[in-house]
């Protein structure tokens, strides 16, 4: 009876809502802070060494951790990891695809390794991180992503800087000139910022080192090389014709 009823449960209700990821494809799984704004208060502004730190060696530990990990990419308090399946043709999917157990399982290491990196902040609870997962079919596509999410990162970053020395109130509505342009008649320039800050860091693997941050990467929509090398190409399928 106990194993007949265990069957019927996992059947009707367990598995009801499983969800399987196509194979292979690119995956990406974006990992994002939780309530962070009340996290972060009181933390170093406009720019946190210690945070961001912290944030790459999480997405470095789960880089090590999930099958057919590639690339991420970090900004704000943001990880985007890309995932493919399809280099052999016994190449494992994490999981086998399952995305109830990508996005629980990623987030979950995600926030445990984060919370030992960052250490105590304070009388705060610990951070949250949750997960979202998603297929993008063209490699081309894959690029635009990060592309998207590096011009995301500039957008934040001067925003972030410009709110450590103007009000809100004197912030609303100004364009992105006008914000450089108040910056400026304060001696700050966005430009002499650290590169991290600016656009972004990677983990990446090193052929000599293994996985590695990059605190240094280029501006991809100027370096189209930088993601043209990492993001790997589905093989031409031999039955298909061209």
């Amino acid at each position: 009876m106990k194993d007949d009823l265990g069957r019927r449960m996992k059947r009707d209700y367990e598995d009801a809502l499983r969800l399987q990821l196509p194979r292979r494809t690119h995956v990406v799984i974006r990992i994002d802070g939780r309530g962070f704004h009340k996290f972060t208060a009181g933390l170093e502004r406009p720019y946190c060494r210690h945070l961001a730190d912290a944030l790459d060696q999480a997405a470095l530990y789960l880089c090590q951790e999930m099958i057919g990990c590639r690339f991420a990419y970090g900004q704000s308090d943001e990880y985007s990891f890309l995932l493919t399946d399809f280099e052999r043709e016994d190449a494992a999917l994490w999981f086998d695809g399952n995305v109830q157990k990508i996005v629980s399982v990623s987030a979950s290491l995600f926030t445990g390794a984060f919370n030992w990196a960052f250490g105590s902040n304070g009388e705060k609870s610990p951070a949250a991180f949750d997960s979202r997962v998603m297929v993008i079919s063209q490699r081309s596509e894959v690029e635009n992503y990060f592309l998207w999410r590096q011009l995301d990162a500039s957008a934040n970053s001067l925003n972030m800087l410009a709110s450590a020395h103007f009000p809100h109130g004197e912030l609303a509505g100004k364009s992105t000139a006008e914000k450089h342009d108040m910056l400026h008649s304060k001696g700050v320039n966005w430009a002499k910022q650290a590169a991290d800050f600016k656009r972004g860091r990677a983990v990446r693997r090193d052929e000599a080192a293994g996985w590695v941050i990059d605190l240094e990467i280029p501006i991809f929509n100027r370096n189209r090389k930088y993601l043209q090398g990492i993001i790997p190409a589905m093989p031409q399928d031999p039955l298909r014709p061209e």
